[in-house]
């Protein structure tokens, strides 16, 4: 007489148990990978964004794109003032980091997803979905959506939303001249992951610590991020001060002092004002540009 045998509850137990320690020790591998992985999709993104620059710069004279010099003043030609594609003085006021990205979308460099970070962890950043090509009519003086704005709030004030989720050096003052172009510098970076508003990283600093930048890729400990530099090379960073880049400092009464350069920190300049001699590197979002000549700054962080 054949009988029929099943497991015993030991050996289910037994098998469940060895399920159970082969699943906490994949786990993490997992994790890891998963993370590797949005790192490197995230560092693709922002090396797509400003190739695309590079390739605007191809047909602007060296220059990125600039809302300023794409929708320009009015002109007087000798009839009174009248707007015409392609003349007259820079709009300085123009130079905010929306319609900045929405004349490069406008125009077809990179599509309004490739804005959004893979990591992003801010409820306020969002993917402009809703984008109008059909509002770019370049005769009329239209260059990106003025119907439904391309937004770079990050604090939930004024229009309550930002679609970008990179950092980028603002368009004004001399970092503008020198910089906001194909210029091919290795360290000078002009594009990469948000951070924490003005550097901040005093040891035990509460607006470090509370930064939602350090979500992006550190794990809320340890900010970490992607940096892209004006050779189009992108670096992986988990300061704000990397080794290596450094800013000489012309206000230094002795002569030019070579000062480490903090990407996120107007050193040469005071809060808000893009002033001084803009030797250093400053990445933030600009959602607002004000003041007769272009250099009083209204910038975003979290």
């Amino acid at each position: 007489m054949n009988r029929k045998r099943g497991f015993t509850l030991i050996e289910l137990l037994t098998v469940m148990a060895i399920i159970a320690l082969l699943i906490g020790l994949l786990l993490p591998a997992l994790a890891q990978a998963r993370k590797k992985a949005l790192l490197s999709k995230d560092q693709a993104q922002i090396k797509q964004i400003h190739t695309s620059w590079i390739a605007f710069a191809r047909e602007y004279d060296g220059a990125f794109p600039t809302p300023g010099l794409i929708n320009r003043l009015a002109t007087d030609l000798g009839n009174g003032p009248v707007q015409i594609p392609g003349r007259g003085p820079e709009d300085l006021l123009a130079n905010n980091s929306a319609h900045m990205y929405s004349a490069c979308i406008m125009q077809n460099y990179f599509a309004p997803q490739l804005c959004l970070g893979p990591t992003e962890p801010s409820g306020f950043v969002i993917v402009k979905d809703d984008y109008d090509w059909s509002e770019y009519k370049p005769m009329d003086d239209i260059y990106w959506m003025d119907s439904n704005p391309f937004g770079v709030d990050l604090d939930g004030n004024g229009i309550g939303y930002s679609n970008a989720s990179y950092a980028h050096t603002p368009i004004a003052g001399e970092r503008k001249r020198k910089e906001w172009r194909d210029s091919l510098t290795s360290k000078f970076a002009v594009l990469g992951n948000r951070a924490v508003e003005d550097g901040d990283q005093d040891p035990g600093s509460t607006l470090y610590e509370q930064s939602i930048t350090l979500e992006i890729h550190g794990g809320r400990k340890q900010w970490m991020g992607n940096i892209a530099y004006n050779d189009n090379h992108l670096e992986i960073h988990q300061t704000f001060t990397p080794e290596g880049i450094f800013f000489l400092d012309l206000s230094d009464p002795s002569g030019a002092l070579s000062v480490p350069d903090n990407l996120f920190n107007n050193q040469t300049g005071q809060p808000n004002q893009e002033t001084g001699d803009g030797y250093d590197i400053w990445l933030t979002l600009v959602s607002e540009i004000s003041g007769p000549d272009g250099l009083l700054l209204t910038v975003e962080w979290d």
